[in-house]
């Protein structure tokens, strides 16, 4: 990732767009935890499991858990 904090800028322009793109969450929340906001980017991860359930994609709704429990350990 060059340029994680004009990444997360992007993010937030997309959705803004578009709330319910779970694939945005994830990739912001990773990028926030690059930054060193790794509460931020739990909370963005929440997110995409939160709509990665919703949306039926249980695959994705799981390895997004899976990431929020190793973060939180």
């Amino acid at each position: 990732m060059g340029d994680p904090k004009g990444a997360i800028a992007d993010y937030n322009s997309a959705i803004k767009i578009n709330p319910n793109f779970a694939q945005v969450y994830y990739n912001r929340g990773l990028a926030r935890i690059v930054t060193g906001d790794k509460q931020g980017g739990i909370a963005d991860l929440q997110k995409t499991a939160q709509l990665f359930q919703q949306q039926g994609r249980t695959a994705d709704y799981q390895k997004a858990l899976k990431l929020i429990q190793e973060l939180q350990q």
